[in-house]
C-alpha cells in the first residue's frame, strides 16, 4: 500500500468512505426498522472499515514521510572519515572475534570522533558507537513509526541532568500611558520539568553463515530490527510510562475535570484535564434529550477545552480500534466527524484536526482515556541522549547465532499540561 501513488490512495480511499458511509446509513435504517441490522450489511460494514482503516493508515504514513524533517547540512558518512568508520563497522560486524578488526574499529572511530563524524554516548555505555548513517537512519526511521515522536517535542542531549523551565503563570504585562511610572508585573511562577530516563535496547541475533553471506546487508537488517524493537518499547513508554527506569509518560498520573483557569481549586501543575464522554463505560450512543446527546458531542467539547494558541498545531491520538469506533460518529446536521485526507500528503482529520493513529494508547472501556486531543509538541518533551552504541555477545550460548545487543538512553515527560486534553469514559 506504502508504495502505490499517493494520489491513487487518496481517491481509492475517498471512493471506499463513500461506500462505507452509505452501507452505515443502510444499517442504521435496519436497526429502526427491524431492531436489528441485516447480518449481511454488517459483514459489508465491517469489511468496508478495515479497507478504509488499511487505506487511511497508508495515507497518514505518506503524509508524516513528506512532511519529516531533513537531517540538513553536511552528511557526516560522505566524509573520508565517515567512510572508514562505516567500512571499518561492516568488517567487525561480520566477523566479531577477528582482534584485528576490532583494532581497526577501534581506530577508526577515534578517527571519527576527532572529525566529528559520529557522536558517541557516555563513556560508561560501553560498546562501540555505531557509524552516524546507521544511526541516522534509524532516528529517521523511528520518525516514521513512531507516531509520538512525529507530534512530540524531541532534543538532543548529553546528560540525563537536562532539564527545561516552565513558566505556571504565563506571560505577565500591564498596560501604562506615556509617562506613568511602570509597576513591576506579577513574578514569574517556574516549574522545573526533568525527564525521567531509561536505557532502551534491542537484543537481534543472526546466523553466522548470513553474516558471511557478503550479499547480506547487515547494517540495513540491523536498522530494521532495532527500528521495530525501539518503536515497540519507546511507544508504551512515552504514552504511559511509570518513569521507573523509563519516560514518564503523558497519560502517567490522574487527570482530573478541572479547566485551565479561574477553577477553584485549581489544577495541579503537571496534571491533565479530562472531558467526559457522558458515558461510564464508552462514548454511549445518540439520546432523544433536551439537548440531545450524540457520541461525537465529547469531541467538539474537547476541543474549545484546548486554549486557542495550541489549537493551530492540535492533533488526535488514539489507536485502531478506537479511530474504527469514531469514523462511524456524525454529529448534528448528519455529518461525519471523521474525514480522510482530500490531497495527497495530507492525514486523516476530524473536526479539521488532524487524526493520528497510536497503537500505545487505551482501548475505550470504563474509566480509560481512549482519546488525547493537543499540540504535543508544546505539551511532551523528549529527549535523546547523544550516541547509539553496539556490543556483540562474545559468549556462545547458541551456537551458529550471534548476538547483537544495541542500546540508547532516552527520557521523555510531560511538558505543559494545558497543551493536552484526554477524553475519559466516565459519566462526569
Amino acid at each position: 500500500m506504502s508504495e502505490l501513488d499517493p494520489k491513487t490512495v487518496v481517491s481509492d480511499l475517498n471512493k471506499r468512505f463513500d461506500e462505507f458511509k452509505a452501507t452505515h446509513t443502510e444499517e442504521i435504517a435496519q436497526i429502526r426498522k427491524n431492531g436489528v441490522a441485516d447480518p449481511l450489511t454488517v459483514e459489508k460494514l465491517e469489511k468496508l472499515d478495515r479497507a478504509v482503516a488499511e487505506m487511511a493508515t497508508a495515507q497518514d504514513l505518506m503524509a508524516a514521510k513528506a512532511n519529516r524533517p531533513s537531517a540538513g547540512g553536511n552528511r557526516p558518512e560522505d566524509s573520508e572519515a565517515g567512510v572508514n568508520h562505516r567500512s571499518a563497522f561492516d568488517a567487525w560486524v561480520r566477523d566479531p572475534g577477528n582482534n584485528e578488526l576490532k583494532g581497526a574499529l577501534q581506530a577508526a572511530e577515534r578517527e571519527a570522533v576527532a572529525q566529528k563524524a559520529v557522536t558517541v554516548a557516555t563513556a560508561a555505555s560501553g560498546g562501540y558507537a555505531l557509524p552516524e548513517e546507521i544511526s541516522r537512519s534509524i532516528n529517521e526511521k523511528l520518525l516514521d513509526v513512531s507516531p509520538m515522536r512525529r507530534l512530540a517535542n524531541v532534543v538532543s542531549a548529553s546528560t540525563t541532568d537536562y532539564k527545561e523551565l516552565v513558566d505556571v503563570l504565563g506571560d505577565s504585562y500591564g498596560w501604562v500611558g506615556e509617562g506613568d511610572t511602570r509597576s513591576e508585573t506579577d513574578t514569574a511562577s517556574l516549574a522545573e520539568v526533568a525527564p525521567t530516563f531509561g536505557m532502551i535496547y534491542a537484543y537481534p541475533k543472526a546466523s553466522e553463515e548470513s553474516l558471511n553471506d557478503l550479499f547480506f546487508d547487515v547494517q540495513a537488517w540491523l536498522i530494521r530490527r532495532s527500528v521495530r524493537s525501539f518503536a515497540k518499547g519507546e511507544g508504551i513508554a512515552f504514552t504511559s510510562g511509570n518513569g521507573t527506569k523509563k519516560p514518564t509518560g503523558f497519560l502517567d498520573g490522574t487527570p482530573v475535570n478541572i479547566d485551565d483557569d479561574g477553577a477553584s481549586p485549581a489544577r495541579s501543575f503537571g496534571v491533565l484535564q479530562y472531558q467526559p464522554t457522558g458515558n461510564a463505560t464508552g462514548f454511549g450512543t445518540f439520546a432523544n434529550t433536551s439537548p440531545e446527546h450524540y457520541p461525537s458531542d465529547v469531541f467538539m467539547d474537547t476541543v474549545y477545552k484546548l486554549k486557542a494558541g495550541y489549537r493551530s498545531n492540535a492533533s488526535w491520538l488514539m489507536n485502531k480500534a478506537t479511530l474504527g469506533t469514531v469514523r462511524k460518529f456524525r454529529d448534528a446536521d448528519g455529518q461525519y466527524i471523521w474525514q480522510p485526507g482530500m490531497t495527497a500528503g495530507q492525514p486523516s482529520q476530524i473536526l479539521g484536526f488532524n487524526a493520528v493513529e497510536g497503537e500505545d494508547m487505551p482501548d475505550i472501556g470504563a474509566g480509560a482515556f481512549p482519546v488525547a486531543f493537543g499540540d504535543f509538541k508544546e505539551g511532551y518533551l523528549i529527549v535523546d541522549l547523544v550516541g547509539l552504541r553496539m556490543t556483540i555477545d562474545d559468549s556462545i550460548t547458541t551456537p551458529g547465532q550471534t548476538k547483537f545487543y544495541l542500546r540508547k538512553r532516552v527520557g521523555g515527560k510531560l511538558l505543559n499540561d494545558d497543551a493536552i486534553k484526554v477524553i475519559k469514559c466516565a459519566a462526569s
